[in-house]
């Protein structure tokens, strides 16, 4: 654990192991956090909000940008990506992108440290002036998944800290290293102690305990639609501010009127990515009746191209699902399919050989023509296996694609402006693409409607929510 501006070992003898899902092996461990532990990192984060959240804008913004010069170094930014991927399963490549990406979170919130503003009314009828104060919440907690761990800190922790709430961080049992690595790279660059804590331990333990605590003001999660629903009702029994980004299902609408080679590699390139482990990523695929069979085959010829190994060897394309249970899932997602009468088209089965034999690897899998009543369409999929269905137009298509209970993000791939139109506005997700998918910008507001949460991180919007606006009448 990191508490108050040090690795911190608690007394007790109960830790997590933390293995590497390429080959199965136990690579570190972390405590198990206590009641006492979590309080004591409650405790810090009150003591360092006193004066953190005295700083100007201008101030907090110098301290994340010297955060941000550590984190480019390369030295800092090799290990930090060697670490995720020995505990997460991505290639290394996908790591070191990850880690960029927090960077350029960092960059961008920096930015906006010297521009933030508060409003201003004046009232000539009665002589009075109106304004704004804004002030930070308090502690605010961050609770973490396991995929994208980096990425998802730095949406949650940077413009917390940027409007000066102190944080405390949860992360996943499955990927905690990388996350007290970045603790520790944040301290040593200049972050006062206390400002940021990290605990670890059960997510349901601890989730309870913060959210009756008096001193925590918010509470941002990010995992599964189950968990989140919990979080939310306890929270809610003290009026806790909550953000919750719960995953999701996305559709992508492929028209009869794109090039179907750079949609199919597009897709395959999205849906694969960090072996499909991306709450974002095109999961539920429909596709125009008239370039159906054009479009799967140009997608099973990019899939079997996929080399699948361990995240550090240079080849791999795609790494192991993280956890044996995530394996057994996908296990689980296509024999419901094909029991279904859904056709597997490629993959679909735990690939042979010595060097698979350990670890929770899954072929990248292709499902067609999957019937309604799947799982595989009525559940989030988080993990390497598409699924592609022909719809016989644009009105099919966006009924399929909003029938589920998620609404995360979705994309709609056409040259015809009003066919685009269509799906930007009749398509139920929280971010919807054009001609694209999974691309997110520190600057862009994400998050999702329905079962896919509420509220918004990065951009401008993301500040508000860490902050209580004050309203301030002024007669003379």
């Amino acid at each position: 654990m990191f508490i108050g501006g040090e690795k911190y070992t608690p007394s007790h003898s109960k830790r997590i192991a933390v293995f590497n899902p390429a080959t199965g092996e136990q690579i570190e461990s972390v405590p198990f956090a206590s009641p006492e532990d979590v309080k004591k990192a409650i405790d810090s984060c009150a003591l360092a909000f006193k004066s953190w959240s005295q700083k100007s804008y201008a101030e907090r913004g110098a301290v994340l940008s010297k955060i941000s010069a550590a984190l480019k170094e390369e030295q800092c930014l090799e290990k930090l990506a060697a670490t995720l991927t020995n505990e997460q399963g991505k290639p290394l490549a996908e790591s070191r992108r990850e880690i960029e990406g927090l960077v350029g979170v960092i960059d961008y919130y920096t930015g906006l440290s010297s521009s933030f503003h508060t409003d201003f009314f004046e009232n000539k009828n009665n002589q009075s002036y109106s304004f704004t104060i804004k002030k930070p919440l308090g502690i605010c907690v961050s609770i973490l998944p396991w995929n994208m761990p980096a990425l998802v800190m730095a949406w949650k922790v940077i413009p917390a800290l940027l409007t000066g709430n102190t944080c405390l961080v949860k992360p996943s049992s499955i990927c905690p290293l990388t996350i007290l690595e970045i603790a520790s790279v944040f301290h040593d660059a200049g972050l006062p102690a206390g400002v940021l804590n990290v605990v670890t331990g059960s997510g349901d333990e601890i989730g309870k305990q913060l959210a009756a605590s008096p001193d925590v003001r918010k509470i941002s999660f990010t995992g599964s639609a189950e968990a989140g629903k919990k979080i939310g009702a306890e929270a809610a029994q003290f009026n806790k501010r909550v953000t919750l980004e719960l995953g999701g299902s996305d559709a992508m609408i492929v028209c009869d009127d794109v090039n179907i080679g750079d949609c199919a590699l597009k897709a395959v390139s999205a849906r694969f990515f960090n072996c499909g482990q991306t709450c974002i990523s095109p999961k539920r695929i429909f596709v125009f009746e008239s370039v159906f069979d054009v479009f799967v085959k140009s997608v099973l010829e990019h899939v079997s191209k996929i080399q699948i190994g361990n995240g550090l060897s240079g080849k791999t394309m795609m790494g192991p699902l993280s956890s044996e249970d995530g394996l057994k899932e996908m296990i689980e997602f296509v024999e419901n399919a094909r029991s279904k009468g859904a056709q597997i088209r490629f993959g679909g089965v735990v690939p042979k050989g010595a060097e698979f034999e350990n670890g929770y690897f899954f072929e990248p899998t292709v499902i067609t023509n999957a019937p309604k009543g799947s799982r595989v369409l009525l559940e989030e999929v988080f993990g390497p296996i598409m699924v592609i269905n022909p719809v016989k137009d644009l009105d099919e298509a966006i009924f399929e694609a909003n029938n589920t209970n998620f609404g995360l993000g979705a994309s709609i791939w056409t040259n015809d402006l009003n066919r685009a139109k269509r799906g930007v506005e009749e398509l139920e997700a929280g971010i919807v693409w054009v001609n694209q998918h999974t691309k997110v910008l520190p600057e862009l507001p994400f998050g999702g409607v329905k079962e896919s949460g509420f509220g918004r991180e990065n951009g401008y919007e993301a500040l508000n929510g860490y902050l209580e606006t004050k309203t301030v009448v002024f007669k003379f």
